[in-house]
């Protein structure tokens, strides 16, 4: 009778045990999910977040014997660590001396942060600068926001007006698909830009912020920037604003304004061109007026013309002023992670400016600010591609090595509307040269692929495929106009993990940060606005098995 009383004590602890170990589990579990949104930035704030996660399940650090251990991973900075011990009391095993169990449960969370995209450096969609020159396009680079010029990245950044069609190539700003049909996907906060500050006094910069229409240049594409009606020309209005994430990078709730307010309206209802004579084609194409930018907008008075150079410093509060100038859009930037919001909805008003139909192309940049500060598109962009010709390479994302053997998803909107054959191809730099990638693709137009290198957006005349591509067709037009292209790639289990010539892993020759995929454009002269996102398939924070 005692040895059977005996054995049903310890069942009752253990089982006790056992309901109190769960509940550790479950306490382990949410501090680590709460935790782990604060990584890699902020270390300390995640651990508080967790232990106070912890407290909210029943468990205080450091009170009763309860230890709440919260650190990132050693291996993996966008992982968190959380173990969780704590005393459960016993019943009967006290009267055998066991007065208490310490139950020791671990948990890990991983946040997959949307990718960097774009750039590896501290400024983003930086093109050339094109102007006619006899029969020809001239093109140089870009000034810098400081001194010098900075390298070509091949495309400027890029947005469309409110009243635009999304089938121009903008996913998500224009309002419409197909006036009057509504764009189901349109967002009024348009697009973020990422920006990292890693010490104070930065300066954060836009590039031709203004709208300016330039004309066309030979073979296609715009002069300039490339700004353009898309429609009758009305005026139109673009918004930068500058947002301190407060080191929540997983949501807008909590962001502060980091920027001048009263610059809100400063590219707001413009309607004006570049008459610069550096511009003009008369000569060069039949008398086509130099101050249009599709043909079809009226001529405008003198005081509307933005030609660089024509206005003094005195205008600079005058949007037009900044036309291929660097605008300052905030100064003595303190430390942090930043958003550069670009918008054409009117923040006051949402249906104001519906008529609106243009697009506007910038580039961003920061200075100042100790080194490493970095610019990038933040999960999705548009790029505005004046091609000249040939074959052209752009960044597309940073693929960190702790992503081994996940899925790669790219989703394309609108690309290849060119005019004369295009392809697609994708370059992965696991190697000690970039190379070119196998993938699979739909499009929610019923075309598909598999096992594939290259993806042709155009058929019809123009240049050669790429080696090695098996896509040729020469008819055909736009395979995917106004539609959405999603391509996917497994990455290896070993991806990142080889380095090569002696290279850190992923840093292929002559690149500066490992694990940028690039995009290569086969085609001829041609402009092509593309909307591009990147994700990691799966939800961006979740348990792993530690």
């Amino acid at each position: 009778m005692v040895m059977f009383v005996g054995l049903l004590a310890v069942v009752a602890d253990v089982s006790w045990f056992w309901v109190n170990s769960l509940r550790v589990q479950r306490a382990a579990d949410a501090a680590a999910l709460a935790g782990v949104v604060w990584l890699p930035g902020d270390p300390g704030t995640g651990r508080t977040r967790a232990r106070a996660e912890a407290q909210k399940n029943g468990y205080t650090h450091a009170t009763g014997s309860v230890v709440v251990t919260a650190d990132p991973d050693s291996q993996n900075t966008r992982r968190m660590n959380v173990t969780v011990s704590a005393p459960v009391p016993t019943f009967f095993m006290r009267y055998f001396g066991i007065t208490q169990l310490t139950a020791v449960r671990d948990s890990k969370a991983e946040y997959v942060l949307p990718v960097p995209m774009g750039s590896p450096q501290n400024y983003y969609g930086v093109y050339e600068l094109c102007r006619v020159s006899g029969s020809s396009l001239a093109c140089s680079a870009q000034p810098g926001p400081v001194s010098g010029t900075l390298a070509s990245q091949n495309f400027f950044g890029a947005i469309e007006g409110q009243g635009s069609n999304r089938s121009t190539g903008d996913a998500y700003a224009p309002n419409y698909n197909g006036n009057p049909t509504i764009n189901a996907q349109y967002d009024p906060n348009g697009y973020y830009y990422k920006v990292e500050v890693p010490s104070a006094g930065a300066t954060v910069w836009v590039f031709d912020p203004t709208f300016c229409a330039t004309t066309s240049g030979p073979g296609g594409g715009h002069l300039g920037t490339g700004d353009h009606w898309l429609g009758a020309a009305t005026p139109v209005s673009t918004y930068y604003r500058l947002w301190n994430t407060s080191g929540t990078d997983y949501t807008t709730a909590d962001d502060v304004r980091a920027d001048v307010v009263g610059d809100d309206n400063l590219f707001a209802a413009e309607s004006q061109v570049d008459k610069s004579t550096a511009y003009s084609q008369a000569a060069a194409i039949g008398g086509q007026n130099n101050d249009f930018s599709d043909g079809g907008e009226p001529t405008l008075a003198s005081t509307q013309d933005c030609a660089a150079g024509a206005l003094p410093a005195s205008t600079a509060t005058m949007g037009r002023h900044w036309h291929n100038r660097w605008w300052p859009l905030a100064s003595n930037v303190a430390a942090g992670v930043y958003r550069i919001q670009v918008m054409t909805t009117d923040p006051a008003n949402g249906t104001a400016n519906r008529n609106q139909n243009f697009e506007n192309m910038f580039s961003l940049a920061v200075t100042g600010g100790g080194s490493g500060q970095r610019v990038y598109g933040h999960g999705r962009m548009i790029t505005y591609a004046n091609i000249v010709g040939g074959s052209q390479t752009f960044y597309l994302a940073q693929i960190d090595a702790i992503h081994a053997g996940k899925q790669m998803v790219i989703d394309l909107f609108d690309p290849g509307d060119v005019g004369q054959k295009a392809w697609l191809e994708l370059l992965s730099p696991d190697g000690d040269t970039y190379q070119l990638q196998t993938f699979d693709y739909t499009a929610d137009n019923g075309r598909s692929g598999t096992n594939t290198t290259c993806i042709q957006t155009f058929g019809g005349g123009g240049p050669s495929p790429p080696a090695g591509c098996s896509q040729n067709a020469t008819s055909g037009g736009q395979f995917y106009g106004n539609s959405w292209l999603t391509i996917t790639i497994r990455l290896p289990s070993n991806y990142g993990t080889v380095s090569h010539g002696g290279r850190p892993p992923l840093t292929p020759t002559g690149e500066t940060e490992a694990g940028w995929w690039k995009v290569r454009y086969t085609v001829n002269n041609a402009n092509d606005t593309t909307t591009w996102g990147v994700t990691l398939r799966g939800n961006p924070v979740h348990l792993i098995v530690p």
